[in-house]
Order: structure tokens, then sequence, then C-alpha cells
């Protein structure tokens, strides 16, 4: 079982704009909290324009067909290289069904992780 330190949790609204911030996130990506800024912080630059067009049509529609899957998702870390992770994405509704927002939840490394590709069972 992971512990706290381990898994990084970070919680975005609609805008895309961090509003949670896990130490287990500071500890995996080497950010300090980014609470107040936008995900653009740990999404690679080479992704940023597929990342943000998929995030705006889910937070649009409250559908995304990578939501609850488990991929190896890469980050930008704090030293600049970019590590794939293994997460999940999840969109977060309202009780109406709205989109209100995002989960993105990752582990450590084993170190053999492809970006965008499937996790490997333990």
């Amino acid at each position: 079982m992971e512990s706290h330190e381990s898994v990084a949790v970070v919680l975005v609204d609609i805008s895309g704009t961090i509003q949670y911030w896990s130490t287990g996130a500071t500890l995996l990506f080497g950010h300090a909290n980014s609470v107040g800024q936008t995900l653009d912080v740990i999404v690679p630059e080479e992704f940023r324009e597929q990342h943000w067009s998929g995030f705006r049509l889910a937070m649009e529609t409250g559908v995304s067909e990578e939501s609850g899957g488990r991929f190896n998702i890469p980050v930008r870390c704090s030293d600049d290289k970019v590590r794939s992770f293994p997460g999940t994405f999840s969109v977060l509704w309202d009780g109406r069904g709205a989109a209100v927002g995002g989960v993105g939840t990752w582990t450590r490394r084993r170190g053999d992780e492809e970006p965008f590709t499937p996790v490997a069972p333990l």
C-alpha cells in the first residue's frame, strides 16, 4: 500500500487552475505547492496544445475518454526533465452532472514508464 507521501494528488477547477496540491505531488515532481497556478506547471510544453484541447472539451461536455483510465502520464518536474508517472485523471461533476473540475493522481515511477502507455500491473 502506498503512503500518502508517495501519491501525488492534484485537483483543478474547470479553468485548469490548481486548487489542491498534495505533499506527494511536491515529493514526486519537485515543485513547491502550486495552488493558484495552471496545469502548465506540470504539463510538458510539447503536450500542452493536446492537453488543453482535451481538457477544455472534457470540462465543456463532462466526458473524457481518458477519465478513470490508468496511463503513464508525462510530467514536467522541477528540474525541467519530463518523466512519466503511473497515474489517472478523472472528471469531477456536480450533482447535476456538470463538470466542475478534474483530479489527477500519480504514484512513484518504477523507471520503465513510457509516455501515454497503459500502467503495467504490479
